[in-house]
């Protein structure tokens, strides 16, 4: 029987850690903006600009930026440091699966298993959607694969036919515990025809076996790098599928991601602190 997520050790966490992780977001995203930009490139050429005043301010920023940065180090440092015991305890025995884009890092992706590892979860499998999962000239196709393998159960939104809602609907049947019944709604066979499927299309690829899990973290990279708007659409109609049916947290390196429906989305996955944040909201 799957063991319910806890949330103890998020709150503990979250008392002793709250600080540091307010650190880094804040130099992260309230650091000066690097010295000239428009403003100061365009008044090199005005006579009426006073250009020792705009030094000074050039240099003045210069400096905030640079103490900025070496605050964020500094928090990241400590975070690297105790990001075990920070999450420790707050995912024993759960299984968690991990979802990858194709411009998600690898260093990422590791990372943030190595710390759900850390965090006590059990290893349900890593999937990688590829570069044509979210091509949009690939978009027919992949509809036509998921309707034709929908496993037995399954259903597919009728109001949001979107390729990615209807991937992510798929795939959630055989990828997440159903809460209601703690079994996977979708039987290994289905499992294994979806997968075979989508992998032999180009479309996944997956590293050993994939197996029921309570939780599902998608990793992605840049924000619109795959696939243009069109593709970070799919990613996020794909993530608000998967929430639908269970646990899903969305981490990127986008600072300040898009909210969605019944995900938890966090910023800043190429830091510690977005690993560690990303964790502690699958735990949440």
């Amino acid at each position: 029987m799957a063991k319910q997520i806890g949330s103890g050790g998020l709150v503990a966490a979250g008392l002793g850690w709250g600080l540091a992780l307010g650190v880094v977001l804040g130099a992260a995203v309230l650091a000066p903006a690097i010295p000239g930009g428009p403003d100061v490139f365009n008044g090199a050429f005005r006579s009426d600009v006073d250009h020792s005043a705009a030094a000074d301010e050039a240099t003045e920023q210069t400096q905030e930026s640079s103490e900025a940065q070496q605050r964020f180090d500094a928090a990241e440092d400590l975070l690297s440091r105790e990001s075990v015991s920070i999450v420790s305890g707050a995912l024993t025995d759960v299984p968690v699966a991990i979802v990858r884009t194709n411009t998600a890092s690898d260093d990422d992706v590791a990372s943030v298993r190595w710390l759900l590892n850390a965090a006590g979860a059990s290893d349900a499998g890593e999937l990688r959607l590829t570069e044509k999962f979210t091509d949009q000239n690939a978009a027919d196709e992949l509809s036509t694969l998921i309707a034709s393998t929908l496993p037995s159960g399954a259903q597919l939104s009728v109001d949001n036919r979107s390729p990615g809602m209807h991937a992510g609907q798929s795939l959630a049947s055989i990828m997440l515990i159903d809460p209601a019944t703690n079994e996977a709604p979708a039987q290994a066979s289905d499992r294994s025809l979806v997968m075979d499927t989508l992998q032999q299309s180009g479309f996944v690829e997956h590293k050993g076996s994939i197996v029921p899990a309570e939780a599902v973290v998608v990793v992605d990279g840049k924000p619109d790098a795959a696939g243009g708007e069109f593709g970070a659409k799919l990613l996020r109609d794909f993530a608000e599928a998967l929430g639908e049916a269970g646990t899903t947290v969305l981490a990127s390196q986008e600072i300040a991601p898009k909210e969605l429906r019944g995900v938890a989305t966090v910023g800043a996955v190429d830091s510690e602190t977005g690993r560690i944040s990303t964790v502690l909201a699958v735990a949440e």
